[in-house]
């Protein structure tokens, strides 16, 4: 199947980020964050924003968001053991 990213989605849809952020309960920042790939977005946001885009939310490929201690599998079992 062919992806699409979060932005590629937006722009195909004929949005700038302020108004697609806007119509999603979100900051223009936030938004911006979600497509960069620095916050990994929350579904429920990730469904409404498909949903405006016009797109079925497996076509739309999210970046990896690499922001917490346990995006590796070694990190994560320390953690949790202890």
């Amino acid at each position: 199947m062919i992806q699409i990213t979060l932005a590629a989605a937006r722009v195909n849809a004929g949005l700038k980020q302020e108004e697609a952020a806007k119509r999603i309960g979100i900051t223009a920042k936030t938004l911006r964050n979600y497509e960069k790939g620095i916050t990994a977005i929350p579904g429920h946001c990730f469904k409404k924003a498909a949903k405006l885009y016009g797109v079925p939310e497996d076509m739309v490929k999210l970046p990896v968001v690499e922001d917490g201690e346990y995006d590796d599998e070694e990190n994560f079992l320390i953690h949790t053991t202890v």
